[in-house]
């Protein structure tokens, strides 16, 4: 007989075995729309939200500064993002969607997010709702211990 688990592992146990279902597939759509998640990311927030500082974009995204560097590099080079550096704060790069890097965003954020809402199908607006909260005050608790980390060393 198996041993019962703490609801609290049990519950990371199946939020892992989710979000690596979830994962697989949505990096399949990704895939055919030639991006990965991160670059995604920059993408989508660019177009929802309009130019931002690079660490705006690292910090909505949840990778350091460095990460996102890499990631903005490969737009660049593809002519979807532009750099420009501040003129009061030479310190700060402001990142903004080209004309080509509007249209991709356009064309294929569509198709991401109707993967996106076919795989909570098994859900309904309630389920949603509640989840959405569970998840959000998590997160919530998990930042603020982060950040009291971080003060402490």
């Amino acid at each position: 007989m198996p041993q019962e688990r703490p609801p609290q592992t049990a519950t990371w146990i199946a939020l892992d075995r989710v979000h690596s279902l979830m994962s697989r597939q949505i990096q399949a759509t990704m895939t055919k729309h030639e991006v990965t998640r991160p670059q995604y990311s920059v993408l989508r927030l660019l177009l929802e939200e309009g130019q931002q500082t690079a660490n705006a974009l690292s910090a909505q995204m949840g990778v350091t500064p460095g990460n996102l560097t890499g990631v903005v590099d490969r737009l660049e080079s593809a002519g979807l993002v532009q750099r420009q550096r501040d003129p009061q704060d030479r310190r700060c790069v402001h990142v903004s969607l080209t004309s080509a890097g509007e249209r991709k965003a356009r064309a294929i954020i569509p198709g991401i997010r109707g993967r996106v809402q076919s795989l909570f199908a098994a859900l309904d607006s309630s389920e949603l709702d509640t989840f959405r909260g569970s998840l959000n005050r998590l997160a919530d608790a998990l930042d603020a211990e982060e950040h009291q980390a971080e003060a402490a060393s």
